[in-house]
């Protein structure tokens, strides 16, 4: 009996201890919130990862969005699509067709009259958000600000929420680790009692 669990024990706590020191890691990424002190003294790894470094994450995750997500083209496009056109086409032909009838502009001028108010309102408001678009530094900056400004706990349940299986993937890895490193102990163990 005592035979067997010198084979079975190391690989089993092995795994433990893998899956439970990767667990441990992943938390720390968030916890503790807040940064421990003892006297004076602040506890080693407090706050977490994140809730230290939480202004150059936002700062790295405003870039890499506004680099390769939301470009300054997307902003334009975003104000300008079919429906906003249509909106705006809808709502200068009802402004010029009021003021047709006050000024008694008889229907192909004014009918002239709205396509060309129409197209040059498209045309300026395209160039209006084009320069908002252009500046970068603004979009980035409203999105830092949104990310600095939710709490600690909103924020690590926004990475749980999309990374959770990946999470449990590098635990089960962990855990693996660990009992493929008690089979190495058990084997260089049985090596080490056969040569000497």
């Amino acid at each position: 009996m005592d035979n067997w669990l010198v084979y079975v024990l190391p690989p089993i706590v092995g795994a433990i201890i893998g899956a439970v020191t990767n667990d441990v890691a992943i938390r720390m990424l968030f916890r503790p919130y807040a940064a421990r002190y003892i006297g004076k003294l602040r506890v080693p790894f407090t706050p977490g990862l994140i809730p230290r470094e939480r202004h150059h994450i936002s700062e790295s995750i405003a870039d890499t969005f506004v680099a390769h997500v939301f470009s300054n083209n997307d902003v334009a496009e975003l104000f300008l699509t079919d429906s906003v056109k249509e909106q705006l086409k809808t709502k200068v032909d009802e402004l010029l067709g009021q003021l047709g009838s006050l000024l008694k502009i008889n229907d192909a001028m004014l009918g002239m009259a709205k396509t060309m108010a129409g197209n040059y309102m498209i045309t300026e408001i395209g160039k209006i958000a084009e320069h908002v678009g252009d500046d970068s530094d603004e979009i980035k900056q409203r999105i830092q600000e949104k990310i600095d400004e939710l709490d600690v706990a909103t924020l690590e349940e926004l990475v749980m929420g999309f990374s959770r299986k990946q999470f449990r993937h590098i635990t089960w890895f962990g855990a693996l680790l660990g009992f493929m490193i008690g089979v190495v102990q058990v084997l260089l163990f049985q090596f080490i009692l056969q040569v000497g």
